[in-house]
């Protein structure tokens, strides 16, 4: 009764709405003096936190730098499909740190390229533990994709982030192809069809097996962790193998966003090295050239080994010369000859994946082409050995790598090294 009697009263009903309108105001003139530190300390005032890093000048010099990244330009909503979205979209970097998968549910269609808030999330205002760690999308140990996300490694806090994509990636596309001829879906006779399905197993050197069209154990330019880390190249039974130099201890961020160089527009959020940042040791000496010409002198030598035996060719592209491997058997694992022959093989695709230009997302149609093989004056003509796999691969693990050996010159050196004693003793 007495409930009504308030509740019914035209003073009353008045009364509790201006009470509550000003309970509200208080409520968030409170929350603007930011959140309460432990007992016996000041609160944090939520402008001053958020100024530290959301003020005009920075924001616009930061996102200045960033339009000098690789980042910036190397990322584009055409590589909307699943497995390419992961890592060259936004959208495609946010799903899969949320839901801890390592590929997008589906295709992204209008996907849209890497931005602040793709390595970037807002979580809190107190950042008193560790401010740049707390706002990361992600520095959780990360699943290597090589070992299909079987294998967890913990590369610290910040480099958890940057290896989430700068490592040797997995299956990128369907195993799956159709014969033209007959149009029946078949798959490949195989053990691995792309990286993760290669096996770095030294057990297996007196071993022999197919390179198929449609096989690859390219690292896709993004195994600077693993180079980083000593981890992941082809390792020879019996050798030993140096892991670690004097920057292993380094994170990512230590060079590739060190003090920021206006002149040379290196440092800082342009993920580019400046190298004058190090005064220590680099500071108007070149350290790094030297390693790179090592390296590539390295690899001009284990390159011209395998092509002379026919298991790569010499290739030109844009006027720099380079290797491809030279492929033993066509897509349905059935052994190239090295003489001119009337037989037909699985030697090309008739047609390809492609975007939907109504849905945008990407149709799996690639259907082999059967016909007389063109290169077969150029083919081994035999299996290969798992040995000379493991060399190719390691050619490939260091080209590939983007840093020329930078990032770990000692194991780069003895993968290289190792490969062309073992090439030179079998």
């Amino acid at each position: 009764m007495q409930n009504e009697i308030l509740t019914n009263n035209p003073d009353m009903k008045n009364l509790i709405k201006v009470l509550s309108v000003l309970f509200s105001a208080g409520f968030l003139f409170t929350a603007c003096e930011g959140p309460m530190g432990p007992a016996g300390t000041a609160g944090k005032d939520a402008n001053e936190v958020c100024l530290t890093c959301h003020n005009t000048p920075n924001q616009d010099a930061k996102l200045a730098e960033y339009h000098l990244s690789k980042h910036f330009y190397g990322t584009t909503s055409a590589r909307n499909g699943k497995y390419c979205a992961r890592c060259h979209t936004k959208e495609g970097f946010i799903e899969i740190t949320g839901a801890g998968n390592y590929v997008v549910s589906n295709d992204i269609p209008n996907a849209t390229r890497i931005d602040c808030e793709t390595c970037h999330k807002h979580h809190a205002f107190d950042f008193a533990d560790d401010t740049v760690s707390f706002i990361l999308r992600t520095n959780s140990p990360i699943a290597l994709n090589y070992y299909n996300n079987s294998k967890t490694e913990d590369f610290g806090k910040i480099d958890n982030l940057c290896v989430t994509c700068h490592q040797i990636r997995g299956v990128t596309t369907p195993t799956v192809y159709k014969n033209s001829a007959d149009s029946i879906a078949k798959k490949a006779d195989a053990t691995w069809k792309q990286l993760p399905y290669f096996p770095l197993d030294n057990a297996k050197e007196g071993t022999t097996v197919k390179l198929q069209i449609g096989q690859s154990f390219a690292v896709h330019d993004g195994n600077q962790s693993n180079l980083f880390s000593g981890i992941n190249g082809y390792e020879y039974a019996g050798k030993t193998y140096t892991r670690t130099w004097k920057h292993s201890g380094n994170a990512c961020t230590d060079c590739h966003m060190n003090e920021y160089n206006p002149d040379t527009q290196t440092g800082g959020h342009s993920l580019i090295v400046n190298k004058d940042a190090c005064t220590t040791c680099h500071q108007g000496v070149d350290k790094l050239t030297p390693v790179q010409t090592s390296i590539d002198a390295k690899l001009k030598e284990l390159g011209d080994l395998l092509a002379a035996r026919k298991l790569f060719k010499i290739t030109v592209s844009h006027g720099v010369s380079g290797y491809a491997p030279v492929e033993s058997h066509d897509y349905y694992g059935v052994l190239f000859p090295t003489t001119q022959t009337t037989t037909k093989f699985g030697v090309a695709l008739t047609s390809y994946n492609t975007v939907s230009p109504t849905t945008g997302l990407v149709v799996y149609a690639s259907t082999v082409k059967l016909g007389t093989d063109p290169n077969y004056a150029t083919r081994p003509g035999r299996e290969w050995k798992y040995g000379e796999i493991g060399a190719a691969y390691n050619y490939g693990f260091i080209n590939n790598e983007l840093s020329r050996g930078v990032h770990n010159p000692k194991y780069a050196i003895d993968l290289l090294q190792k490969s062309i004693d073992w090439l030179n003793a079998n």
